[in-house]
């Protein structure tokens, strides 16, 4: 009996486990299925959600609402606007779209001529762009202005209004930028849908160099050669084109010798470049170069950093530093003219160079003043250019007015913007018909600008980003308000005299005998106290990275 009820409890265990498997088949292994399929669902959306931007409500607003906007802009938009954005297309259409008006305020005398703001007032315009923010509020940071009640904290109120915003900034690069070091959302940036690699660099003129049956420089003697046979061969009178001040290149003549024109890093430790024996030697090699005529005996006195399209056509200039726009423009002076872009000379040939303009994801933002009586109507109205519609028109313009698509449903530009009958150029088509570079603040498709050239003009980006960014402080590195107003009062009297010698040793005005005294004249103008300042914000930097 004892034996039977043992195997009596034995096949009732294996009856019972048999019903388990059964009951974990048929119920939790559904539910297993179940919990994966939505974890993926959700990883789907957090994978896309920055491009799935949901469009704003249209109008923002069912009563219209005006707004006051100071946002200086640069003089070629001035004179196709005559001053005033609203006499753009984008902005009339982007009112009738949303039934917000602003009352642009493109300079500080109109400002003050309107009356709109006085020293030690309290009446401030609705938005103020990122170039006017310190002559509002002085040398302080946001995180002060919004504790001081000066501007708008954000950080609740872009979840709530901006949704779209919110979304994008989310992202890892672009999070170091859109918050303050206390974590507050203190303005709206405008941001590229993608990093951009640099645009600008050194270019040369190929066909030159097919005819003097010479190879492309790549060493600081290779460039040598190469402008002499310029200056001697075809008689350019100034072989290289360089900028006003010799530096504003982006680097690319000075990088070939370690340092930057001004503060890097090396191994986590910051330097001022000027005040380094590289910054000497490159001066030292303008100087020779400038004695043999290789360089415009007269660049100081120009006001561009880059290179006028008639000085290479015309033969003056056989090299220069552009944007890769231009090998269009000089093509419909000369189609004859072939333009390659080149890497930054270096001292060897295979010397790696660690130091290159940093681009920034975003290139502008525009901070809330607390005089705004609507913070969160403004938010909407900017979000719209945040949306998938908003910042297509942001980006392009009106579909069937300003471009089409394509097969692929990509937006390409009509003959409006590329060969427009009233005569504007396509930067100046641009600025009228979309959001003009640079202005705050959209959700911005930077690549639209490469339909103005052909392919072979684009690939010039790559060439100019072979040279690694290592050496370079970050483009997000921010300072307390003590920081940045000595640091005002310091370095407005250090680039002052990092100018006056650097253009002196050039042009041999004063001899490379008088270096030292150049040195000591950054050090009693305090540079060794910047460069702490420096090393401290890069420190915060790196151990906030670091966490």
């Amino acid at each position: 009996l004892h034996l039977c009820d043992r195997r009596q409890r034995q096949m009732c265990i294996r009856d019972r486990e048999e019903i388990m498997k059964h009951k974990y088949r048929n119920y939790y292994f559904p539910v297993l299925i179940c919990i994966v399929f939505c974890l993926c669902i959700f990883l789907v959306r957090h994978v896309f959600s920055v491009r799935t931007q949901t469009n704003a409500s249209l109008p923002v607003t069912e009563v219209r609402q005006n707004f006051s906007f100071l946002n200086t802009i640069d003089f070629e938009l001035s004179e196709l606007c005559d001053g005033d954005l609203n006499n753009t297309a984008f902005f009339q259409e982007l009112e009738n779209r949303t039934n917000i008006h602003i009352d642009w305020i493109t300079s500080l005398s109109n400002l003050q001529i309107q009356n709109r703001f006085e020293q030690n007032s309290d009446s401030v315009p609705d938005l103020i762009g990122a170039g006017n923010f310190s002559s509002i509020y002085g040398n302080i940071s946001a995180d002060d202005a919004i504790a001081q009640g000066d501007i708008c904290d954000l950080t609740e109120l872009v979840p709530k209004y901006a949704p779209n915003y919110y979304k994008i900034i989310q992202q890892k690069d672009i999070k170091d930028i859109a918050y303050t070091d206390s974590g507050r959302i203190a303005a709206v940036y405008s941001i590229k849908q993608n990093s951009q690699k640099p645009w600008c660099g050194l270019q040369i003129r190929k066909d030159w160099l097919d005819e003097l049956g010479l190879e492309i420089p790549v060493t600081y003697d290779d460039w040598e050669t190469v402008l002499t046979a310029f200056k001697e061969r075809k008689g350019a009178t100034a072989p290289l084109w360089i900028s006003y001040n010799a530096y504003a290149q982006d680097e690319s003549l000075n990088a070939g010798f370690g340092v930057s024109y001004d503060f890097f890093q090396m191994d986590g430790k910051v330097f001022y470049g000027p005040a380094r024996q590289g910054w000497k030697d490159y001066l030292t090699l303008m100087n020779r170069w400038y004695q043999k005529g290789l360089i415009d005996v007269d660049y100081m006195t120009g006001n561009s950093t880059y290179a006028d399209s008639k000085m290479i056509a015309s033969g003056t200039s056989g090299a220069w530093f552009g944007m890769y726009t231009m090998p269009s423009d000089l093509s419909a002076k000369d189609q004859n003219i072939k333009v390659i872009a080149v890497s930054p000379p270096k001292l060897n040939e295979h010397d790696t160079l660690h130091i290159q303009k940093k681009y920034s994801i975003s290139d502008n933002m525009f901070y809330i003043s607390s005089e705004c009586e609507h913070p969160e109507i403004v938010l909407k109205w900017i979000d719209y250019l945040f949306s998938d519609e908003g910042s297509r028109f942001a980006s392009y313009g009106t579909e069937g007015k300003t471009y089409t698509l394509d097969k692929d449903q990509n937006p390409v530009f009509t003959d409006l913007i590329l060969h427009n009958s009233d005569g504007l150029t396509f930067y100046q088509a641009l600025k009228n018909y979309t959001l003009a570079p640079g202005l705050p603040s959209a959700y911005i498709d930077w690549k639209r600008e490469l339909q103005c050239v052909p392919p072979s003009s684009a690939v010039m980006c790559d060439v100019w980003a072979s040279t690694d960014t290592s050496y370079m402080l970050p483009v997000s590195l921010s300072f307390t308000s003590e920081e940045r107003t000595r640091l005002s009062q310091i370095m407005a009297n250090v680039n002052s005299c990092m100018y006056e010698y650097t253009t002196a040793f050039i042009t041999g005005i004063k001899s490379f005998d008088n270096y030292e005294e150049y040195l000591n004249t950054l050090k009693k103008n305090k540079i060794d106290e910047a460069v702490q300042i420096y090393q401290n914000a890069y420190d915060r930097y790196l151990a906030k990275h670091s966490s």
